[in-house]
């Protein structure tokens, strides 16, 4: 019988670690936190990247009808960027005061400037109608999205003009319109020349701008 503290009873030193009644040592968790700190920020950015090319997307199907051709269905100008002007941009598409803009679903018919005088000031205004041509509803803004550029360059946004019925902001159905005033300062001593009604969707990530050009 061996006796407790002879040498036979201790674990050799040269026993490999691990081996034996020594437990092996815990593996090490991998820490998620770095992988949700690269991989949100990237989701993020694919995600505002799709909004995006929709968006600027949406612009492809503009087309112009000329006021002699409104009441023929599907009839469009060749060009739908339309005539130039002073500071016309790339991506602008233009008409001719009354011709109307289809972007978006949304039939833009803008009729040419007139000259209105109240006893509060001069304004510049025309009449706008807009239709829904497609199968969704839509909506529209008043002044927020209207402005004009007179004869000297001027950009100026819409203001409310008294005795006019204002163009207001709301939503169209589908196959509906509505109609209403977009009036500009008519600056005394304004010269004559060429003055630009642009549209620029404030709620939209695309830049592009319709523009109606008129004579004065």
């Amino acid at each position: 019988m061996t006796n407790p503290g002879q040498p036979g009873d201790h674990q050799p030193y040269n026993q490999p670690y691990g081996a034996g009644p020594y437990p092996p040592p815990p593996k090490k968790k991998r820490k998620v936190w770095p992988w949700l700190v690269i991989g949100v920020p990237i989701l993020l950015i694919g995600a505002c990247t799709a909004i995006v090319a929709t968006s600027v997307g949406g612009d492809s199907d503009t087309s112009v009808t000329k006021a002699s051709q409104t009441s023929q269905a599907g009839s469009a100008a060749p060009e739908a960027t339309g005539p130039d002007f002073p500071g016309k941009l790339d991506d602008d598409t233009v008409a001719l005061g009354g011709d109307t803009i289809t972007r978006d679903d949304l039939e833009y018919t803008v009729a040419p400037l007139t000259p209105v005088n109240t006893t509060f000031g001069n304004y510049l205004c025309s009449t706008v109608t807009i239709k829904n041509v497609g199968d969704k509803q839509n909506d529209f803004n008043s002044y927020i999205d209207w402005s004009l550029q007179d004869a000297t360059g001027t950009i100026r946004d819409a203001t409310f003009a008294p005795e006019r019925e204002p163009l207001n902001s709301g939503e169209i159905a589908p196959g509906g319109k509505t109609a209403g005033d977009v009036c500009f300062d008519s600056r005394q001593g304004s010269p004559a020349g060429t003055y630009v009604v642009l549209f620029e969707d404030t709620f939209s990530l695309s830049s592009d701008r319709l523009a109606w050009v008129n004579t004065l």
